[in-house]
């Protein structure tokens, strides 16, 4: 039996989806927070004790022309590593280590009257998800947004965002199956702009487009700071009444141009902490040219989740490489619970245990980063992955991840076993 939300503006009739105030939150794509869970799942109780209620109400308030929810994102890696003598010669030995993978502190919520309301999302982190590449832990907005309704064209976000492109970005990173991303060579996490986001056919398909340059952020010339245009439409094939079984496709678009004319593709080894194990090194260029396929299938407590991305270089000198990456994950509840999926923004959103001692799940991930291409030899990794995850209760995860990467760069092939650990708590 299907429930009715507690917001008209709720992405489905799944109790376990957030329950956003206004039009303006629903499309902005923004972070769930526990706080903004349904009533029916805030009665839930599990033998893990969840934040007290009252402590819970103090983090909100809402008022006639201003309500504000303060949220803490915190979370913990250990990683350890072991790599035979080709691996060592490729990317150097790689350091067993605790991680403070990312921090963050946030204020999000809505100004103006119920009859025209904007959203505004600020999140400040340590060693955020879009940390930058030089490894320096530094203290930086993540998020800061404006989101505003434009009438049926939908709702315009401004500010500092993530880019609509790949479901691996525009969705819940934390909350994925595996614990780290992996086509982060062909994306930006977060850039500065404006993009438009809408549903259409009773919110079975979304759209979103959007253009970004954050030349004044960085003291860049905008001359020679790239323009990136980047555009997401999804489908909804598929849904049964209470959310439990579906299927979503997707496909995205990226036209990102080079910053001080040159391009760099690289990417890591499961792990935020080790070295760039592909790296196209600088490329001479003008811009790149992405294209990007999505599925995820739902039933019951199974799923696959699977991504192709093709990057297409525009770089004459070097007769136009082209590099790809894909991925495909196959996971399992073990306690039968899924990812509720919000149809205004086309993807799964966290998954919120049913039962007292929460939610187990199960998962397996192959995936391939090839950017070996004409005369750039970036190297082509292969990585094996299985994964646990327990969800404690609706704000507290442990998780465990072993796997492998096999890399083919420089003449060598290296073999790098992987075990990840994290500890992780959204308020």
């Amino acid at each position: 039996m299907g429930q009715t939300p507690d917001s008209i503006h709720a992405g489905g009739n799944d109790p376990n989806l957030p329950q956003p105030e206004s039009k303006a939150e629903a499309l902005s794509g923004g972070p769930q927070l526990a706080s903004q869970d349904s009533g029916a799942v805030k009665q839930r109780e599990y033998a893990i004790p969840d934040v007290p209620k009252k402590l819970d109400n103090m983090t909100r308030y809402r008022g006639k022309y201003f309500s504000t929810l303060f949220g803490i994102v915190a979370i913990y890696d250990y990683n350890a590593f072991s790599q035979d003598a080709d691996s060592i010669t490729q990317v150097g030995r790689q350091r067993d280590q605790w991680n403070d993978r990312s921090t963050r502190f946030l204020l999000l919520g809505t100004i103006g009257p119920e009859s025209y309301q904007l959203h505004y999302l600020a999140s400040y982190a340590w060693n955020g998800f879009d940390a930058d590449e030089n490894k320096k832990k530094t203290w930086d907005f993540t998020d800061l947004t404006i989101t505003a309704p434009v009438g049926p064209l939908g709702a315009l976000t401004f500010g500092k965002t993530k880019e609509p492109f790949v479901y691996e970005i525009v969705g819940d990173a934390a909350y994925l199956p595996s614990l780290e991303r992996v086509l982060n060579p062909f994306f930006t996490s977060r850039d500065v702009g404006i993009s438009l986001s809408n549903t259409a056919f009773h919110k079975r398909m979304t759209y979103t487009s959007g253009w970004f340059n954050d030349w004044w952020v960085h003291g860049k010339d905008f001359d020679t700071a790239g323009n990136h245009f980047a555009s997401r439409v999804t489908g909804l094939l598929s849904i049964n009444e209470d959310g439990s079984r579906y299927l979503h496709v997707g496909a995205s678009a990226r036209y990102a141009g080079a910053d001080l004319g040159v391009v760099r593709l690289r990417g890591k080894a499961e792990s935020d902490v080790t070295s760039n194990y592909v790296d196209t090194d600088n490329i001479p260029a003008s811009n790149q040219k992405e294209f990007a396929l999505e599925a995820l299938w739902t039933r019951d407590g199974y799923s696959i989740l699977t991504e192709y991305v093709l990057s297409q270089v525009n770089a004459t000198q070097i007769a136009n490489p082209s590099f790809y990456g894909f991925y495909i994950t196959g996971a399992w509840f073990v306690t039968g619970d899924h990812r509720p999926y919000d149809r205004n923004v086309g993807f799964a959103r966290r998954p919120i245990p049913r039962h007292r001692w929460g939610a187990v799940e199960l998962a397996a991930r192959y995936s391939r980063l090839d950017l070996d291409n004409k005369s750039v030899h970036g190297g082509v990794m292969d990585k094996g992955l299985l994964d646990m995850n327990w969800f404690m209760n609706r704000r507290m995860k442990l998780g465990v991840s072993g796997g492998f990467a096999n890399l083919d760069r420089a003449g060598l092939n290296g073999f790098t076993e992987i075990l990840q650990t994290r500890m992780q708590f959204v308020f």
